[in-house]
């Protein structure tokens, strides 16, 4: 080897650790950084008579497996979570049966203030006891209406701000794909690039499930499981919502969750925020309209001093039942103002009638006895509540809440087992792609030990030119 390759190949050599300490001391820098994947660099011989090594390439350590299923994982999690935490507060407020503040329990509490009246007609006592047992059952349901229609309007919103951060996510990945197409293959720079598109997706995927694809100057396109594009190249297809009927569109595509017909989402955030906003929250609300339903009507039904058109104990904001107003019901429930404290306290009535013309038999339990009856009568209730149309009324606030109840415990043990999934999975991830600092510093070590040899070489090779020209 003559002295000229002798020096190319040291100088070689240092250009070669120096990019290697670069990799490593990154490694080292970044090992706590959430997402980020190990680096190694790729040794070459060089080519003719330059001699030594180079590194021809940054390579990222991706374990495109794991990448996937963690990502898959991550939007299952997600959607379990959206929806478990949409239907907490809910449901906190809603109680369940044996809580005494559940509708169910405030149920029970009037139909016992019944009894105790059909026993006691003549009692001033007992009749106001009944009256305001049945206040206290009509605020409860106006209550668990209010509430929820405070959780839809939470999920209404989170839906629009997922899509917003969607379309932000989105349109930064179509940035970065201008920027990886810029860049040389296997550089630094491109690197780094891909290290912020892979943070990206991660992110989308918590949003919606996706399935990705990559060119061949490493350029992302991505896709909803379902098939519809979401970003090609640097074309990205706009996610809008329809809060009207909770449609959610990829550019002109429908890729709305559980529509019929539709190749829709099936997870991620998103996906959960639909799940309450189209079937879930309508489902509670019918329910309590269908509960307010049956208390008003068949309270009317069985109080045989009422007119046509006369509202009975219970009432529609003050008027008799109309069945084509149902939507709203259970918000607009109250007892008839001629028994209310805050109305003319009759309360006789509740004895006599609503619709007496004036206090009965003191002894009469007749009419009591027939508000009591009316509770065991079958609800009838609409088919899409989930609750068997042969349900009695005195039973079905009890179904209504453990229904509700078990679909939020239902949407949590979903959460729980998809979160230790994901857990068991993004932890192989981690430890595949992860960076392990001693390994790193036993490669600093190597690469210093290179760097000497290769200093040793240059200065060897300086002495021995010196040697020459001086005996020239």
């Amino acid at each position: 080897m003559s002295l000229t390759d002798a020096l190319n190949s040291a100088s070689s050599g240092l250009r070669t650790t120096q990019s290697l300490s670069r990799v490593a001391a990154d490694n080292v820098s970044n090992a706590m950084n959430p997402g980020y994947v190990r680096r190694r660099g790729l040794l070459v011989s060089n080519p003719g008579s330059i001699g030594g090594a180079a590194v021809s390439e940054i390579r990222r350590e991706v374990n495109a497996s794991l990448q996937r299923m963690s990502r898959l994982e991550s939007s299952k999690m997600a959607r379990y979570q959206a929806v478990s935490d949409g239907l907490s507060s809910y449901t906190a407020y809603l109680g369940q049966p044996g809580d005494g503040t559940s509708p169910a329990d405030k149920f029970s509490a009037f139909q016992n203030s019944l009894t105790t009246l059909v026993n006691m007609p003549s009692s001033n006592g007992a009749q106001s006891g009944a009256v305001l047992a049945a206040e206290d059952l009509a605020l409860s349901i106006r209550g668990a209406a209010t509430a929820l229609g405070t959780t839809a309007s939470e999920v209404d919103m989170e839906i629009r701000y997922e899509v917003s951060d969607l379309n932000q996510a989105l349109y930064q990945l179509r940035d970065l794909n201008v920027q990886q197409g810029g860049l040389a293959s296997g550089t630094f720079e491109s690197a780094k690039v891909a290290e912020q598109i892979d943070l990206v997706l991660d992110q989308i995927s918590g949003i919606v499930d996706i399935r990705s694809t990559i060119s061949s100057i490493g350029t992302i396109s991505i896709y909803t499981i379902g098939g519809a594009a979401l970003l090609e190249g640097d074309q990205v297809q706009d996610v809008t919502y329809n809060p009207g009927d909770g449609t959610l569109k990829a550019g002109a595509q429908d890729i709305t969750p559980f529509k019929e017909g539709v190749r829709g989402l099936q997870h991620g955030s998103l996906v959960g925020l639909s799940e309450l906003k189209r079937d879930i929250i309508p489902r509670f609300k019918l329910q309590l309209d269908e509960l307010a339903r049956g208390i008003i009507q068949q309270f009317e039904g069985a109080d045989s001093s009422l007119a046509p058109g006369d509202a009975g104990l219970f009432t529609d904001n003050g008027v008799a039942f109309d069945s084509t107003k149902i939507d709203g019901l259970a918000s607009r429930i109250a007892i008839n103002s001629k028994v209310s404290p805050t109305g003319d306290a009759e309360v006789w009535r509740i004895r006599d009638g609503l619709g007496a013309p004036g206090p009965g038999d003191a002894a009469d339990s007749t009419q009591i006895s027939a508000f009591i009856a009316t509770l065991s009568d079958a609800m009838g209730a609409h088919s899409e509540t989930g609750i068997p149309d042969t349900v009695t009324l005195q039973n079905f606030a009890a179904e209504m809440v453990t229904s509700q109840a078990g679909a939020r415990i239902r949407a949590t043990n979903n959460f729980e087992a998809a979160s230790s999934a994901a857990e068991v999975v993004m932890s192989a991830r981690r430890n595949a792609e992860g960076v392990n600092i001693d390994d790193e510093m036993q490669q600093l070590m190597l690469i210093e030990q290179s760097y000497a040899a290769n200093s040793r070489v240059l200065t060897t090779i300086s002495e021995m030119i010196d040697t020459l020209i001086a005996a020239v």
